[in-house]
């Protein structure tokens, strides 16, 4: 399956450390902006910015250019979006891709308001544990360090460690 992902997410699954196993197990597409988004912490060395440039240099996180430029400047209109988060949506709306993922409040809502195949962060955490990518002890970690750096309600990170303590 082919997932845009944006910048939130990106950096939200390299500070879980879980980034490179999520790229090696899923075909993710990032824009131009989202890279050089994700690349302005390179030189304050964040983990974030170095671990999605080794990944784009080993192929396994693709960069392409959105085809569809006029969704990106109606998504930004009707939205409020920033350029990573509406050039993301627009990857699955013109269908370059078959799935987003994205943690960004407004991005989230934007997909369901267009029924688009929506994963978060959290959703990827589990499928590489349910696919045995990860143990339950990594997934645990994973989703702690969800919870410390992301904006998720409690609930959230609770019910997904239930399910991983739980199998």
């Amino acid at each position: 399956m082919k997932i845009a992902i944006d910048s939130c997410s990106v950096i939200l699954l390299a500070k879980a450390t879980v980034l490179e196993a999520v790229a090696s197990n899923y075909d993710l597409l990032i824009s131009d902006n989202v890279y050089k988004e994700i690349l302005q912490g390179k030189d304050k060395k964040f983990i974030d910015a170095l671990v999605t440039e080794k990944l784009v240099k080993d192929g396994k996180l693709k960069i392409s250019k959105v085809k569809e430029a006029k969704i990106i400047k109606k998504l930004i209109r009707d939205f409020s979006l920033g350029i990573g988060e509406a050039e993301t949506l627009a990857f699955v709306l013109g269908s370059q891709c078959e799935a987003i993922s994205t943690d960004n409040k407004q991005g989230r809502k934007v997909a369901k308001i267009y029924n688009l195949n929506l994963i978060g962060s959290i959703d990827l955490i589990i499928s590489l544990f349910k696919l045995k990518i990860i143990d339950n002890y990594k997934a645990i970690s994973a989703l702690k360090m969800l919870k410390e750096f992301g904006w998720f309600q409690d609930y959230l990170i609770d019910s997904a460690l239930e399910e991983v303590k739980n199998v």
